[in-house]
């Protein structure tokens, strides 16, 4: 089961990214909402830990879910994770967030996929091994 609830600690960290990070400069001057998750369950993809996940909320769902976006932190598999490795997992997050225009120059949200930007901007700033624990 997952058990996913609102973490302001993660928003408090998110707000700030998007006030300092360059690269986040067009999330900061959008009107995108976006609501940080944490979830008991230990997800994994193709044999991989899911660390985090930022998902777009479908227009179906606005109705009960206030936002745009959602952020998740995948709480068991972060765990011994320092406060600069969860800083670096939540910029990663923030990375995915697509913002576009329609014909009537309403934005748009979605989801970017990996790409090797993504990578080579973390890797540049933060190495290769930013998310091994460390105990």
């Amino acid at each position: 089961m997952d058990n996913r609830t609102i973490n302001e600690h993660y928003a408090e960290i998110g707000m700030e990214l998007i006030q300092t990070e360059e690269s986040l400069e067009e999330i900061k001057n959008s009107n995108i909402t976006i609501i940080y998750l944490s979830s008991d369950m230990k997800k994994m993809e193709k044999g991989n830990l899911v660390q985090g996940q930022c998902e777009k909320i479908a227009d179906k769902y606005k109705w009960g879910i206030p936002c745009d976006m959602t952020i998740t932190v995948f709480e068991p598999n972060i765990v011994g994770f320092t406060e600069e490795q969860l800083r670096i997992l939540l910029f990663h997050e923030l990375l995915h967030i697509k913002i576009g225009y329609d014909k009537n120059n309403t934005e748009v949200y979605g989801t970017k996929p990996h790409d090797l930007e993504d990578f080579k901007e973390i890797i540049n700033r933060f190495g290769t091994d930013w998310n091994e624990v460390r105990f």
